[in-house]
């Protein structure tokens, strides 16, 4: 469906939107993002992206984004891919039974568009770790090296600001040996210069921006997808982990098989859409066949 947003001074308004068209529960914390937080009014959560402050509230027939007209217009449109149309995805996905029953079980997930470095620097912050854990290492980094915004809260810290810091202020984020991945990469993605821009990367394609990713500290081929596909460059990415693995043995492959082969597979099943696929198929498992 085309969304139809509504746009007034402190505020916009999604009409006609029911959680099965945008679910913002499913898309908070499915694990993609880590700056949005659940308040205690039912279906409200609060966050942060590109420097900015917002609070949206869901109810079954339409979505609320305390915002202005101009930064509606400057980020969170983009930010929550309303300009997408997800049951043209949807339907595209449904030939497959399997991915039928998952998107019925997740209808409402979306693929944010986050900012560049603060996904790569998030996700090189995830490795062997949790969504509880990263969220918070997260939030330090901010505190420690974002710029303050109303409220007391940070932006997330700029490229110049992480890759000047010293590895001791960094550590006190207290994420371990990923602390020495994040300084070491944002030295490395500071020395890039203008190359290191998602249009350019968008231009360049899958295989020769996750190449460029790759070169940095602390990204091996799931946080090169997960970069690639959460900052919007290309909905090819398909992040494989051992979780993921198991799911798609479990569901499609019957056989006990290597990562790099699942990864393989499930971007030669599912082609562009494959980022998408791996979202509906990764929440479908976490909540109903592979729990135990």
């Amino acid at each position: 469906m085309k969304i139809k947003p509504v746009l007034y001074d402190d505020y916009v308004i999604l009409e006609n939107v029911s959680p099965d068209d945008i679910s913002i529960k499913d898309t908070f914390e499915c694990g993609q993002c880590f700056r949005w937080e659940k308040l205690e009014d039912e279906g409200s959560y609060f966050g942060i992206a590109h420097g900015k402050r917002l609070v949206v509230q869901q109810t079954q027939t339409h979505i609320k984004m305390f915002c202005n007209k101009q930064d509606f217009s400057d980020i969170w449109n983009d930010y929550f891919d309303l300009r997408v149309d997800y049951d043209e995805i949807k339907e595209k996905l449904r030939k497959d039974d399997i991915m039928n029953k998952a998107i019925s079980s997740s209808p409402g997930i979306r693929l944010l568009n986050q900012e560049l470095f603060e996904t790569t620097i998030s996700f090189i912050t995830s490795s062997n770790s949790n969504i509880k854990r990263i969220t918070k290492n997260i939030k330090d980094l901010c505190r420690l090296l974002g710029e303050p915004i109303s409220g007391g809260y940070y932006a997330f810290p700029t490229i110049k600001a992480v890759s000047e810091a010293d590895i001791c202020t960094i550590n006190e984020c207290k994420a371990g040996f990923r602390c020495d991945y994040i300084q070491s990469s944002a030295i490395m993605i500071k020395a890039m210069s203008e190359s290191f821009d998602k249009k350019r990367y968008v231009k360049l394609g899958y295989d020769e921006t996750k190449k460029e990713l790759m070169k940095l500290k602390g990204v091996g081929h799931k946080v090169a997808d997960c970069i690639i596909l959460f900052s919007g460059i290309s909905s090819s990415a398909f992040p494989t982990d051992v979780w993921v693995k198991r799911i798609m043995q479990d569901l499609y492959i019957k056989k006990d098989v290597s990562i790099d082969y699942v990864l393989k597979y499930g971007q030669e099943k599912f082609g562009n859409l494959a980022g998408y696929a791996q979202q509906y198929l990764f929440h479908y498992a976490r909540s109903n066949t592979l729990k135990n």
